[in-house]
């Protein structure tokens, strides 16, 4: 497996990788999750958007966003086709990420997920993240997490 920065052309497979990881959660909260809400085409010309290639296939996404001034970056969108789950490609875009957040001078990576992603908390969680709070807001009930780097 190889992680490389998105190009241009890259959207539709980031788009479709995303939406096939996020989309069983609709039922479970009731709503669009966020990550299917993003312009990944405005991502990619924005914020550093990364995927995993296996096999020649995009099979992995993680979108990294900064936060200008401060000592950390936000991991904003982790997704893996369910094809590949439970093959390390989430936690190696993980690794991946806290090198490039390292490398850009950040000390923590912050990140939130809904309350109900109980399989995303644990590997967060397995990780060395730790909740710092929850909130309710845009209509999701959320955990913010944090790891210093």
């Amino acid at each position: 497996m190889e992680i490389r920065a998105a190009v241009p052309g890259d959207e539709s497979a980031v788009v479709s990788c995303v939406n096939e990881a996020f989309s069983p959660y609709i039922p479970l909260i009731g709503l669009t999750p966020g990550p299917m809400l993003e312009d990944y085409h405005a991502a990619l010309q924005n914020h550093p958007l990364f995927v995993a290639i296996a096999d020649d296939l995009p099979v992995g996404v993680v979108l990294l966003k900064d936060a200008p001034g401060e000592d950390y970056m936000w991991l904003d969108v982790l997704a893996t086709r369910t094809a590949v789950r439970g093959r390390g490609i989430g936690q190696a875009l993980i690794a991946f990420s806290e090198d490039y957040m390292r490398s850009q001078g950040k000390q923590e990576c912050r990140l939130y997920t809904h309350v109900k992603y109980q399989h995303s908390i644990d590997l967060y969680q397995y990780l060395g993240y730790e909740i710092t709070h929850r909130i309710q807001e845009y209509g999701y009930d959320r955990y913010y997490m944090r790891k210093l780097l």
